[in-house]
């Protein structure tokens, strides 16, 4: 069975894990020079908490469909002061109150929105107002969406699929000034001391190029979409916890599989259960000259000739 968890959790794979936390990390140095930050769709925070270490913005707007996401992202990120929004992104009240809530804080504003888009059943009131509150009110935004080509399933989920020409059709709505950013995937490996303790590498890799799949696509629109930072990240991969995740989802897909079959089969027993007992009750409804179950009115059983009729027509 897929593991369609849609927000991140201490249970998350890590490498799904890295893909949050690096796209937090190329926003963290401009969420803290900013006034004010606001996350949409925060979940629960902690990608961000990760990603900004000790250091946090003067103010915060966490903002998610969920009230308690939103509750468990100020207390993940240590904010008991963030102002908290339950709302719908697809509502142009709910946004209004958002920007409203930004503005009031004054200052730098500069707003993240990861894994948000493709879950709105229309994302055009969202975009419509980030383009506005970049070009009339100075804000920053950092978005980004799932390339659905490079996983390949459909993600019940997700309300809306996105690849290179969906995107391109929502570039066309950001304003003129803005960065396309793609996330692709690394693969690695390191080796350490016997008995060494913790250990930090700088590393080299090359990313990009031809033919190079995007797990996900990134835009940055706003005064300071060029700052957006391009990093990497690579992390240790606890193989145990790895693997017991992987097996538990294993399991769940073999759980899944013999229910699956335990219901066909009750359900195949069932019909043949249903199919005798209506036999039974047509033999019945014929004796007493009566209409068929599941017939139509008028579709009585044949009768024969009552003796009575028999003698009198002698």
């Amino acid at each position: 069975m897929p593991d369609w968890q849609e927000r991140i959790t201490h249970e998350t794979a890590p490498a799904i894990r890295a893909e949050h936390d690096l796209r937090y990390r190329a926003a963290a140095p401009l969420i803290i020079q900013a006034g004010s930050w606001a996350d949409l769709g925060c979940g629960n925070g902690l990608a961000a908490a990760d990603a900004l270490g000790a250091r946090r913005p003067a103010h915060a707007v966490l903002v998610d469909v969920a009230e308690e996401a939103v509750e468990r992202a100020a207390a993940e990120l240590a904010m008991p002061g963030a102002a908290r929004i339950v709302a719908d992104l697809t509502d142009p009240a709910a946004l209004a109150e958002i920007g409203g809530q930004l503005l009031a804080l004054g200052g730098e504003t500069f707003v993240t929105c990861f894994e948000v888009v493709e879950h709105l059943s229309s994302f055009l009131p969202l975009i419509q107002w980030a383009g506005t509150m970049a070009s009339e009110r100075g804000c920053t935004f950092f978005i980004s969406v799932p390339n659905d080509e490079f996983w390949a399933i459909q993600n019940p989920h997700h309300l809306s699929a996105w690849g290179e020409g969906a995107f391109e059709e929502l570039r066309r709505l950001l304003p003129a000034q803005h960065t396309l950013l793609r996330q692709v995937s690394l693969s690695g490996s390191a080796l350490v001391g016997w008995d060494a303790p913790l250990e930090r590498h700088s590393l080299e890799v090359e990313v990009g190029g031809p033919g190079t799949v995007a797990t996900h696509f990134l835009a940055a629109f706003g005064p300071r979409h060029l700052e957006v930072a391009r990093s990497a990240l690579a992390v240790q991969s606890e193989m145990l916890e790895q693997r017991r995740w992987e097996r538990e989802r294993e399991n769940d897909v073999a759980v899944s599989q013999r229910l699956a079959i335990e219901y066909r089969e009750q359900l195949r027993q069932r019909e043949i259960w249903f199919e005798e007992w209506r036999k039974y009750i047509h033999e019945l409804e014929r004796e007493l000259n009566r209409p068929l179950s599941g017939a139509g009115e008028n579709d009585l059983p044949d009768a024969e000739p009552s003796s009575s009729a028999t003698g009198n027509a002698g």
